[in-house]
């Protein structure tokens, strides 16, 4: 028996009807002929933990070989093939196998909303995320984020959803968990979109995807298989030519997100110690005082707004002053009082200093409270100051 996240016991992969749809395909689960990894691919990041051994394995993964949205289609009967099978492929969701030609489609297991990046190269048509499925299957799960519980899909058994988050099968929820976690680690910023696990769900166009305590558990309770294995070596040896760590090494899913309950790497939705300014007009609210900008770490300035009737405007501002040696390795988020986020940059660019004025729709949200800007700086020996931000609601 199982036990959903709404209380409710289910048995797993129960027949609907008289008989389940189709058989999934059985997979062993060693693989004594799989490639390993070059000797010195991880040298890099031996001996590093947390954020550190994160940076270290996203430079080492980084600069792929890069396939076309059709390239993809194209790669997948081998990054797929049904050992038992040739000249099929093995669906993700549903376990089964089809013809290479036959009723599939590319599932982007990061979803592709989550970013805004679409089929684009880079995240968009990374094989080591996208997966053959059953195109049924595909649409329920849509742009859904993870997390156990719902509603069992007939036509699938064994895959759970419902309003808010998506449950894989269980012989495919650590590799659920390890295609999200090499896609968070794959991009950071740089010339792409940022890409950060978190604990939400209905993240929608924001660049992160949850549930992360739960993709942790998953890729723990269902470690690498064969023909996992066999996947990232194909994508190493014939396409793109890096490696997903997690499967070459699933005990650093741990050394960066712990149990991941809490994300070092999320700006925080509650600032411990929010400064008590003193009140700003509704027209424009101002930061008190400077802010150090630290190495790889989130920092945090707030202000507040007080008088102002009702939802804040459209066509609001964020006017922010930041002393940098290199804006591009800044990322800026704000956080309005109820906690929603809005990205205002990513990673990525060039250039010395940040003098910018961002126009955000805040139409949503009560315009009175404690509004955040939260900075990321993403690497070492360039320390700076937020020196000052205001927030133009009206």
């Amino acid at each position: 028996m199982r036990l959903t996240k709404k209380g409710i016991a289910v048995a797993a992969g129960a027949a609907m009807g008289a008989a389940l749809l189709f058989s999934p395909v059985a997979v062993a689960s060693d693989n004594p002929d799989a490639l390993d990894a070059p000797a010195d691919y991880y040298s890099d990041a031996e001996g590093k933990t947390g954020d550190e051994l994160k940076t270290a394995l996203h430079n080492i993964i980084k600069g792929h070989d890069e396939l076309s949205y059709d390239g993809v289609k194209d790669a997948i009967p081998s990054t797929d093939a049904d050992p038992n099978n040739d000249g099929n492929v093995i669906l993700l969701y549903t376990g089964d196998s089809r013809p290479d030609g036959g009723d599939w489609n590319r599932e982007h297991v990061w979803a592709k909303s989550h970013g805004d990046f679409g089929t684009a190269m880079g995240p968009g048509t990374d094989l080591h995320h996208l997966r053959p499925a059953d195109p049924r299957t595909n649409s329920t799960r849509s742009n859904l984020d993870f997390d156990n519980g719902g509603e069992e899909i007939e036509y699938a058994p064994g895959n759970f959803y419902d309003s808010d988050s998506f449950e894989p099968r269980d012989e495919v929820k650590g590799d659920v968990a390890r295609m999200v976690m090499y896609m968070a680690v794959r991009y950071e910023g740089d010339q792409y979109v940022d890409l950060e696990l978190n604990e939400k769900l209905e993240n929608g166009k924001n660049p992160f995807h949850g549930k992360q305590s739960v993709l942790v558990e998953w890729s723990e309770q269902d470690p690498p298989d064969e023909f996992e294995k066999t996947r990232n070596d194909v994508i190493y040896e014939d396409f793109q030519h890096n490696r997903n760590p997690f499967i070459d090494h699933p005990e650093w899913v741990k050394e960066i997100w712990g149990d991941g309950a809490e994300n070092p790497e999320d700006p925080p939705e509650d600032p411990e110690d929010p400064p008590t300014d003193p009140p700003a007009e509704c027209e424009e609210a101002k930061s008190s005082e400077p802010v150090d900008i630290v190495d790889n770490e989130i920092v945090t300035s707030d202000v507040k707004v007080e008088g102002c009737e009702g939802t804040a405007s459209a066509s609001s501002t964020a006017s922010v002053e930041i002393t940098h040696p290199d804006q591009g390795e800044l990322s800026l988020y704000l956080y309005a009082p109820d906690g929603t986020y809005y990205v205002l940059q990513g990673s990525g660019g060039s250039g010395e200093n940040l003098s910018e004025t961002y126009t955000v729709d805040l139409s949503d949200e009560e315009a009175n409270g404690t509004w955040t800007l939260s900075v990321k700086d993403y690497a070492d020996g360039n320390t700076g100051t937020i020196d000052s931000w205001s927030l133009a609601l009206a």
